[in-house]
């Protein structure tokens, strides 16, 4: 994948950047992200990205020693040398070295432009299934680097034939490890609210919806996938998956329902005229 990296205020190519063994990051998975992309050249709903990364580093009690302007600007400088359609933009920041006078002193900040992963059109065409997984992650509020119960479950992910893990816990379903995730009962749209990292493709979803939807975010019962119209997926660089399968269970009539279709296609509009 090709990549461009700012690291300690200096701008290298992906494969020459990096950080001291010592990092807490490294060392101890002590770190925060987010994940923002372009769409026609502009950083989409950058502010709200940079916004839920500070919101992410307070969680960890690390400071984020730049303004957004100097964000944005020296992102807009790593997409341009990256010089690819529709960009991925990864910010990281770690807890910086594991054995300083003062942990979190030195919290060490890291932008990365890539290209973004593609993913094949049955996805979107055909929807995917999913599969349950008893899990609640810590800090939910806090976007960390520890995916590391996501990627432990990738063998059994292969073995059930899962698009993806719907993390549910004690009876309440919450997210996927990458994704929102709503169902769709009439004309409602329901996502949990609580214990679940809140995604700025989500709330674009919200935006769009109002008019002809009912939005609900409150806490979803597992049961209620069983009496399900639909149900679909939210992130940014998938933007809209329908879902229409999770375990043995077939969400609706099996097939992408009508307002998981117009979901999709209003986002698309969106997107066409940012």
């Amino acid at each position: 994948m090709k990549q461009v990296a700012f690291v300690d205020s200096k701008i290298l190519r992906g494969s020459d950047a990096c950080i001291p063994v010592d990092d807490l990051g490294l060392q101890r998975a002590y770190a925060v992200f987010d994940y923002a992309r372009m769409y026609n050249g502009r950083l989409f709903h950058i502010h709200d990205h940079i916004a839920r990364f500070r919101r992410s580093a307070a969680g960890l009690h690390l400071e984020l020693d730049y303004t957004d302007e100097e964000i944005i600007r020296n992102a807009m400088i790593l997409v341009d040398e990256l010089n690819v359609e529709n960009a991925g933009l990864r910010l990281l920041l770690t807890g910086g070295p594991a054995h300083g006078s003062t942990l979190f002193d030195q919290p060490r900040f890291i932008m990365i432009a890539e290209q973004l992963p593609e993913y094949p059109s049955h996805v979107f065409q055909k929807g995917v299934k999913l599969m349950t997984y008893e899990f609640q992650r810590d800090l939910p509020h806090v976007k960390t680097t520890n995916y590391m119960n996501a990627f432990r479950l990738e063998p059994l992910k292969r073995e059930k034939k899962a698009y993806d893990i719907l993390y549910v816990w004690q009876g309440k379903v919450l997210e996927c490890p990458r994704d929102n995730f709503f169902i769709v009962r009439g004309n409602k749209l329901i996502t949990a609210k609580d214990n679940v990292l809140h995604g700025v493709t989500r709330k674009v979803i919200f935006e769009l919806a109002r008019d002809d939807f009912t939005v609900e975010e409150r806490d979803v019962a597992v049961e209620e996938l069983d009496v399900a119209d639909e149900a679909f997926l939210t992130s940014t660089t998938k933007q809209t998956v329908p879902v229409v399968q999770v375990d043995d269970r077939k969400i609706g009539d099996g097939k992408v329902g009508e307002c998981t279709r117009t979901i999709i296609m209003r986002f698309q509009d969106y997107i066409d005229s940012y």
